[in-house]
């Protein structure tokens, strides 16, 4: 029976075997680590820009509310103006009405 592997003792086979682990372990940690360090800066940039669509949603609510705000604004205006449009109507009708439909208001229509 031989006292080794592909003709090594069984010294060197242990020491080419752990020296085969610790090359791969060493690997391992090594990507191990590189791909922790990519994780945490993408969950950085993430978190950034995160936070800047935050800022970019409140101010958008912010705009939205005003803007909100100026169509009520506007709104009540039209509103007003309506009456004002509808009274002019109802004193137009009353002068027709007192004129009595006469030839001269006939020319004009």
């Amino acid at each position: 029976m031989p006292h080794g592997f592909w003709g090594l003792g069984w010294g060197e086979v242990v020491s080419l075997i752990t020296l085969v682990m610790v090359v791969a372990n060493y690997f391992k940690s090594s990507v191990s680590k590189t791909a922790h360090e990519s994780s945490r800066k993408d969950l950085e940039d993430l978190n950034t820009k995160l936070t800047d669509f935050k800022i970019n949603v409140s101010e958008l609510s912010q705009l939205l509310r005003q803007v909100n705000k100026d169509i009520e604004g506007i709104d009540k205006r039209v509103g007003k103006l309506e009456e004002e449009v509808d009274k002019v109507h109802v004193q137009m009708a009353e002068l027709k009405a007192r004129i009595g439909g006469s030839k001269h208001d006939e020319d004009y229509h």
